[in-house]
C-alpha cells in the first residue's frame, strides 16, 4: 500500500493532467453532434468486434456438444430412411430359399459414435470408439460409416470400446454381389488398407470389373445391403476353379472419423436357438 502512496504522489501531476483530459475530452464529444456520432460509431465497433470473438468463442467450446447431437440426428435419419425402404417387405425378416434368413434393417437400432483412436499400419488393425455399455454396445455388434462397412465389435468397456474393421485379418465379412445375390466372403491381406479380396466366387459366376459388393444379411451383425466395396479385378488360372477378385473398399479408414454401431433387436432371441 505505502508503495502504491508513493507511486502516486511521483506521478501525481501525470495523471492530474491526464484526468483533465479525459473530461475535457467528454465535454468536446457531448458538446458536439460529429464528435458524438464518430465515438459512438467507434463503440459500436470496438463493442461489436468484442462480441463477435465472444461468440465465436463460445461456439468453438460448444462444437463437441453440437456435432454429438448432428451424429445422433443422422443415426435417427438413416433408420427412417432404411425403413422406408424396406416397407414392402413382410415382416422383421424374409426366407430365402438357398441361404436362410435376410434380417430387414429396420431391425437394426442406429447408435452415434467416434473414432477417437486407430491403426492402419498393422495385419490386426483396431479402431476405438466412445462408446460402451453403458451406451448399449456388446460385442459382435456391426459399425458401418457413411460410405459403408467399417467393421465389427471385439471388446467393450463401459465408456469405450474396439472394433476389429474390416482391414483386419481375423475378420471376413458375409458379402454378395448385388446385381445377381451370389454369396461369397470378403477377407482383407495387408498391408493395403484401400483394397480387400473377395473369396469363393466360382469360376461359372457372372462377375465383371466394376461390379458391387454389398453385405448379405446372412447374420445379425449387418442387414443387407451395406456397401462393402467395388469389384476392381478379377483374375482366373486355366483350370482354376474359382476367381481371384480384388475388391476396392468403399471405407477410407484413413479418414474414418465417425461411425455408426448397429445394434440388432432380436439379438437374445436368435442366440437362444442356435
Amino acid at each position: 500500500m505505502r508503495n502504491l502512496l508513493q507511486l502516486i504522489i511521483r506521478y501525481s501531476n501525470f495523471l492530474l493532467f491526464l484526468g483533465l483530459e479525459v473530461v475535457a475530452f467528454i465535454f468536446v464529444v457531448r458538446g458536439n453532434r460529429y464528435q458524438y456520432a464518430t465515438m459512438h460509431g467507434a463503440a459500436n465497433v470496438v463493442v461489436g468486434g468484442m462480441q463477435q470473438a465472444h461468440n465465436s468463442i463460445v461456439s468453438y467450446f460448444r462444437l463437441k456438444s453440437d456435432n454429438e447431437l448432428l451424429l445422433e440426428e443422422n443415426a435417427r435419419l438413416h433408420e427412417q430412411i432404411m425403413a422406408l425402404e424396406n416397407r414392402q417387405e413382410a415382416g422383421g425378416y424374409c426366407q430365402d430359399s438357398t441361404a436362410g434368413y435376410i434380417f430387414a434393417d429396420r431391425d437394426y437400432q442406429y447408435i452415434p459414435a467416434r473414432v477417437i483412436a486407430y491403426s492402419v499400419d498393422r495385419h490386426h488393425n483396431y479402431l476405438t470408439l466412445n462408446r460402451g455399455v453403458r451406451d448399449g454396445v456388446t460385442t459382435d455388434m456391426g459399425v458401418i460409416g457413411k460410405d459403408g462397412i467399417v467393421g465389427v465389435v471385439q471388446s467393450v468397456s463401459n465408456r469405450f470400446c474396439v472394433v476389429a474393421p474390416v482391414i483386419h485379418e481375423g475378420i471376413y465379412i458375409s458379402s454378395m454381389l448385388q446385381k445377381n445375390g451370389y454369396l461369397a466372403t470378403l477377407h482383407w491381406h495387408a498391408p493395403d488398407v484401400s483394397r480387400a479380396g473377395l473369396e469363393d466366387v466360382a469360376r461359372h459366376v457372372d462377375i465383371t470389373d466394376g461390379d458391387t459388393i454389398v453385405t448379405s444379411g446372412m447374420s445379425a451383425i449387418f442387414p443387407a445391403n451395406i456397401p462393402v466395396g467395388v469389384v476392381e479385378q478379377v483374375k482366373i488360372g486355366e483350370g482354376d476353379s474359382y476367381y481371384t477378385v480384388d475388391v476396392a473398399l468403399a471405407t477410407d479408414f484413413h479418414s474414418l472419423r465417425t461411425v455408426q454401431i448397429l445394434n440388432f433387436a432380436h439379438r437374445n432371441e436368435l442366440d437362444s436357438i442356435q
